[in-house]
């Protein structure tokens, strides 16, 4: 079972200790960082199982929850996030993560409200028939099943170096989350990238709400591909991601994700020949297969290669009743 092996060294003072979930994604890789202060990095969903082997993984390293003295967030989602508040109870561990994550991980009632009514606007645009909206009332509630009520004591900055850990160097790297970070060690240029680097398949740049609701929304699939070649600019030898395998010859797997970006886009354009669709529409037909029961991550795809070609200006919109449909 996932955790219950001893951990692995995964390189000098980085432990991995894989975390089962209830998630199509499967298991999340949180890590422990040996330094000044000992320092987790994400933490499992809230669940029972989690936490057991949580406490069995770091136990196996040779420490105690107790012995954490900080906790670093790659991101808010809950498969990430859901124990910190048990980590932090436990332990006395102060909080780390971007600002994005503030919201999300305090269950801001105000923001958490506002994120509804941004799903239900934008579903609307998308031409989602009214019957299928049920799914944002589901993916809250099973969402906030994973996780409860926390807080971030202090919010990491681009560029800054970790509190206690020197050594590493946080950059913000958006896309997947608005709130995704990953931590660079250049001494042995290591690279612990959450979600935003994948071995086995593509980081979904997932459609979120800004925090300032006067804005519009995030043009995720642009911030992905913008953070991504970041990172193909940098020196890194591994990468630890939040899920798989770690990474090498990281420059090959970018240039590969960026190229099937380009591939999508071709075929929604091709799917656009034959007339007018809305951005529901062209997910069933990209998505065939998995858009209902992946409804949002199939629509976030859509929606951000719709982006990249109004980007281009290759699009034309028209709004009828609401609803957006695009043309070439």
């Amino acid at each position: 079972m996932a955790g219950l092996v001893k951990p692995k060294e995964m390189a000098q003072g980085i432990y991995q200790i894989q975390i089962p979930t209830p998630f199509s994604v499967g298991p999340v890789n949180v890590y422990l960082l040996e330094g000044d202060h000992l320092t987790l990095v994400d933490t499992g969903p809230l669940t029972e199982e989690a936490w057991e082997i949580l406490n069995q993984g770091i136990r196996n390293i040779g420490y105690e929850v107790k012995d954490i003295r900080q906790v670093v967030l790659t991101h808010h989602h809950a498969d990430h996030s859901g124990l910190l508040e048990r980590v932090r109870q436990a332990s006395g561990a102060s909080t780390f993560a971007h600002f994005q994550a503030v919201p999300y991980v305090e269950l801001n009632d105000e923001f958490m409200d506002f994120h509804a009514r941004f799903f239900y606007e934008l579903y609307h645009q998308c031409g989602v028939p009214k019957e299928s909206l049920i799914i944002i009332d589901k993916f809250h509630r099973r969402t906030m099943s994973f996780t409860e009520r926390s807080r971030i004591d202090e919010c990491l900055k681009h560029g800054k170096t970790l509190p206690h850990l020197p050594d590493w160097q946080v950059l913000f790297t958006p896309g997947h989350s608005q709130s995704q970070i990953s931590l660079y060690r250049s001494n042995d240029r290591v690279l612990i990238a959450g979600d935003h680097i994948i071995k086995n398949i593509s980081s979904n740049a997932l459609i979120e709400p800004p925090l300032d609701q006067s804005r519009n929304r995030p043009l995720t699939l642009v911030q992905y591909r913008t953070a991504l070649e970041m990172c193909a600019d940098m020196e890194i030898d591994i990468i630890f991601s939040g899920h798989g395998e770690s990474i090498t010859n990281h420059r090959k797997l970018i240039l590969e994700r960026l190229q099937k970006n380009w591939m999508r886009t071709d075929t929604l354009r091709s799917l656009l020949k034959d007339g007018a669709k809305t951005a529901y529409e062209l997910t069933t037909l990209l998505f065939p297969h998995v858009y209902q029961k992946e409804l949002s991550l199939t629509l976030s795809e859509t929606l951000g290669h719709i982006d990249l070609l109004q980007i281009l200006n290759q699009l034309e919109v028209k709004q009828r009743n609401g609803v957006l449909y695009y043309s070439l």
